[in-house]
């Protein structure tokens, strides 16, 4: 039988946007020298984080954000697909379920299907479901870059990492293909010069690794950064309206192949033995 559910959407929106400045004191503090003085000044003025949480017909059913106005955009169509959801016998059958543990919780193989499975068996909310995905966004906001593969890896990897740090909530299921190549590149680079190149754009990361570490690292990350994005795109450029959208989403995701980029890195890895 369907859940009772009786959702007020304007209490959502008031507990994402208590969160919504909660995160954004913390990433702050942890990236307090590396964010941008003018971004850290642009979000030290909000004083109302309720004016930068959307909750709108988007046409998917996916979260994402819009840095340059610092807002967090929340699909409506949440709404109606937990409800579907809620119809299935299994929903609400383990309300403790999780998705990892902390061994797994940086590098695993949740893929948008498992996150899914684990609303259905948690019996979530479209509350909790944007909980566990507003870090991630949150992580933009504050200038962690996005929109393309390898810069999702990189933010998604961050997010996992502070998640873990501060015990903070995150589904540790979105883009697990992007974050295993991002956490590759991050044992060849360092974690202090990836953190750097998260919150950097293209120009400055090539910058960033020709000073500290050479040549060969900008082509490395030229090289897959390319690759992957040529891979990425079209399933980035696609919306996932409605309960369709899931399957569809997980289909998009499943028919990513990073095998080139995965090439460029393991010669990467060859050519350095050698020296």
């Amino acid at each position: 039988m369907e859940k009772d559910f009786n959702y007020d959407i304007e209490k959502d929106k008031q507990e994402i946007a208590l969160l919504f400045y909660q995160y954004v004191q913390i990433i702050l503090t942890e990236y307090k020298d590396i964010i941008s003085s003018d971004l850290k000044e642009k979000l030290s003025k909000i004083k109302d984080f309720s004016n930068y949480v959307n909750i709108e017909d988007s046409g998917t059913i996916s979260l994402f954000a819009t840095p340059d106005d610092s807002v967090i955009h929340l699909p409506l169509d949440a709404y109606k697909v937990i409800r579907l959801l809620s119809t299935t016998k299994e929903y609400g059958s383990d309300k403790s379920h999780k998705t990892h543990d902390n061994d797994d919780m940086i590098i695993n193989d949740n893929t948008y299907r498992e996150f899914i499975k684990h609303l259905i068996l948690k019996g979530s909310s479209p509350l909790e479901y944007f909980k566990e995905i507003l870090l991630h966004e949150v992580m933009h906001i504050c200038g962690s870059h996005g929109s393309n593969a390898l810069t999702e890896g990189f933010n998604e990897l961050k997010t996992r990492e502070l998640a873990q740090k501060y015990g903070l909530e995150t589904s540790c299921c979105g883009y697990p293909k992007e974050t295993k190549i991002a956490y590759e590149l991050q044992q060849l680079f360092g974690k202090d010069i990836c953190d750097k190149l998260a919150f950097s754009d293209l120009l400055t990361r090539f910058k960033i690794l020709r000073s500290e570490i050479g040549e060969d690292a900008v082509q490395l990350y030229a090289n897959v950064f390319a690759s992957m994005d040529h891979a990425f795109r079209p399933y980035m450029d696609k919306k996932y309206p409605g309960i369709e959208g899931i399957s569809e989403k997980c289909l998009q995701y499943d028919k990513i192949d990073y095998s080139e980029a995965q090439l460029y890195i393991d010669q990467y890895k060859e050519n350095m033995k050698k020296l």
